[in-house]
C-alpha cells in the first residue's frame, strides 16, 4: 500500500503536474490557449471522478476491490503512452493520447481519494487512550487526530520520498523515458500490493444507493452560498499547475556556471512544485496543531480560528498571484527584446519561487483546511459528503478556467506580442481580494451550522458544563422550540 502511495507522488511529479508541457510537446501546431484548456479539462474530469469513486468504494464495492480494479487503468494508460512515443506517425500518437489520458485519469482519481482512506482504516484501534475529562466531541477529535497522525506519517513519508526521487532522477529525462519509468514503478507497486492482499482489511460496503445519499445531502444546500466563495481561490490552484508552469519557459535554470556537473547545476521547474507541496504540508500541519494547542479547551475559539485560517489563505493567494503578475511583466519584456524562441533569457527560474511558496502557504491554509471547515459545520452523520463539497469546487474552478481561456483568447495568444497573460493574472488577483470582505461578512453575519435530524426533527449539540447535550428543535405554532 505504501508503494502505491509512493507511485502516486512519483507520477504526480513526473507527469501529471507538467501535463501541459507534455500536451504542447505531443500535439503539434497547438496554441497555448488550447493546451491550457486541455490541461484544466483533464484536471476537472479527474476531480469529478474523485467525487464518484468514494461512493463506489464506501457504498458499492469496498475500498479494497476499487483499488484492485482501478490501478490497472493507470498501468494500461501509461503503457499506451509509452508505446505511442515509439511510433513515428504523429496522427497515431495523437489518437493514442486521447485514448490513454481518460484511462490514466481514472487511476489517478482513485489514488487521490481511496489510498490514504484505506490506509487510515488499518490504524483504527479501540486501545487508543484519550483524555476522558474533555467533552465527547473533543475526545472524538483527539482520537481522530491520533489515527490521522499515524496514517499521515506513513503516507506523507512515502509521498515526499516519491517526489524527491522523481525530482532528482527524472527531471533530466525525456518524456518517453519518464513515462516508461512511471509505468514500471506503478506496475511493480501494484504487484507488491496484490502479493500482500491477505494482510489488508476488507470493510464491507454499506450498500446505500446514490438516491438515498442525495436525499440525505438535502440539508447541506444551506452551505452552498458560503462554499461558492472559495471558487476564486480554486482558480488560483488551477493557475498553479497551468500558467505558473508555463512561466518557466525560456527562463535560465542554471545555478552557477562554474559548477561542472549538469545535474547539480540545474533548478528544474519540478523542484518548485516539490517546494510548493512541502510548504503546503508544513503550513497545514502546523496550523492544525497550533489551533488545537492554543485553544485546547475552547471549542468555539477553535472554530473561529478555522474561519480566519481560510480568510488568511485567500489573502495569501492574492500575494501569490501578485508575484506571478510581476514576474510575467518582466518576463514578457525580456522575451520581446529577445524574440529567438530557442534562446534562454537573462532571468533565473528562481524568480518563480515566491509565487510557488505563497501558493503552498495558501494551499496549506485553504485546500487542506476545507475538510476541518466542513466538519465544523455539519454533524458526524453527514461528514460522508466532504469529498462531494470540496472536490466540486475544484471541478467548477477547472472548467471556469477553461471557459475563461476560450472566451478571452487574447490573454493567451500564440506569440508573446499578442499574449496578455499578466492581465489574466491581475484579474484573478483582484477577484480573490474582492471576495474576501464578502466571505468575512457572511461568515460572521449568518449561522452556517447544519443540525442533525432525529425522527424528522432537527437536533443540535451544545456543550454544557464540559459535556455535550442534545437539544431537539421542533416547530410549534410557527416557532422553533428547544426540547432537552
Amino acid at each position: 500500500m505504501i508503494g502505491l502511495i509512493f507511485s502516486k507522488s512519483f507520477i504526480e511529479n513526473a507527469f501529471k503536474a507538467f501535463l501541459i508541457f507534455y500536451i504542447i510537446d505531443s500535439l503539434e501546431n497547438l496554441s497555448i490557449g488550447v493546451a491550457i484548456v486541455y490541461t484544466v479539462a483533464a484536471d476537472g474530469i479527474q476531480q469529478f471522478l474523485v467525487i464518484l469513486i468514494p461512493h463506489l468504494a464506501i457504498d458499492r464495492h469496498g475500498d479494497f476491490r476499487v483499488i484492485i480494479l482501478t490501478i490497472p487503468c493507470l498501468i494500461f494508460g501509461l503503457l499506451i503512452l509509452w508505446l505511442s512515443s515509439l511510433l513515428r506517425s504523429q496522427q497515431t500518437r495523437n489518437q493514442m493520447l486521447y485514448i490513454a489520458l481518460p484511462v490514466i485519469l481514472v487511476g489517478l482519481a482513485e489514488k487521490e481519494v481511496s489510498l490514504e482512506g484505506f490506509l487510515r482504516q488499518h490504524f483504527v484501534e479501540e486501545t487508543i487512550v484519550v483524555d476522558e475529562t474533555k467533552s465527547e466531541r473533543q475526545q472524538e477529535e483527539d482520537y481522530n487526530d491520533i489515527v490521522d497522525g499515524r496514517a499521515s506519517l506513513w503516507s506523507t513519508g512515502a509521498g515526499f520520498l516519491g517526489q524527491f526521487i522523481c525530482w532528482t532522477f527524472t527531471s533530466s529525462l525525456r518524456w518517453q523515458q519518464r513515462i516508461m519509468v512511471s509505468f514500471i514503478e506503478v506496475a511493480a507497486a501494484y504487484a507488491l500490493f496484490i502479493c500482500g492482499k491477505r494482510f489488508f482489511l476488507r470493510i464491507p460496503p454499506t450498500r446505500r444507493t446514490a438516491v438515498s445519499r442525495l436525499k440525505e445531502a438535502g440539508g447541506l444546500v444551506k452551505l452552498i452560498p458560503l462554499w461558492l466563495l472559495f471558487i476564486p481561490y480554486c482558480l488560483v490552484e488551477v493557475a498553479g499547475f497551468s500558467i505558473f508552469i508555463l512561466q518557466s519557459d525560456r527562463l535560465d535554470t542554471e545555478i552557477n556556471p562554474r559548477i561542472s556537473l549538469h545535474s547539480f547545476n540545474q533548478v528544474p521547474v519540478s523542484s518548485l512544485y516539490v517546494f510548493e507541496q512541502f510548504i503546503s504540508f508544513l503550513v497545514s500541519m502546523s496550523t492544525k496543531y497550533l489551533i488545537r494547542k492554543l485553544w485546547s479547551s475552547e471549542e468555539a475559539m477553535q472554530r473561529g480560528a478555522r474561519y480566519w485560517r481560510m480568510g488568511v489563505g485567500m489573502a495569501v493567494s492574492f500575494g501569490s498571484l501578485s508575484s506571478a503578475w510581476l514576474v510575467e511583466r518582466r518576463r514578457s519584456d525580456l522575451i520581446k527584446k529577445n524574440p529567438n524562441n530557442d534562446e534562454v533569457i537573462r532571468m533565473t527560474i528562481l524568480w518563480l519561487a515566491p509565487q510557488f511558496g505563497l501558493l503552498g502557504i495558501a494551499n496549506g491554509l485553504v485546500s487542506k483546511g476545507l475538510t476541518d471547515f466542513f466538519y465544523d459545520r455539519v454533524p458526524e452523520s453527514k461528514r460522508y459528503f466532504v469529498v462531494l463539497f470540496n472536490q466540486s469546487l475544484t471541478v467548477i474552478g477547472s472548467f471556469l478556467s477553461g471557459l475563461a481561456v476560450l472566451l478571452g483568447p487574447d490573454w493567451l495568444g500564440d506569440t508573446i506580442d499578442k499574449r496578455q497573460l499578466d492581465k489574466y493574472l491581475l484579474m484573478l488577483a483582484i477577484l480573490n481580494v474582492a471576495v474576501l470582505p464578502l466571505y468575512i461578512f457572511l461568515s460572521l453575519r449568518f449561522d452556517w451550522n447544519i443540525p442533525d435530524e432525529v425522527d424528522g426533527r432537527d437536533i443540535e449539540i451544545e456543550e454544557v458544563d464540559g459535556s455535550d447535550v442534545e437539544i431537539l428543535i421542533e416547530e410549534v405554532d410557527g416557532r422553533d422550540v428547544e426540547i432537552l
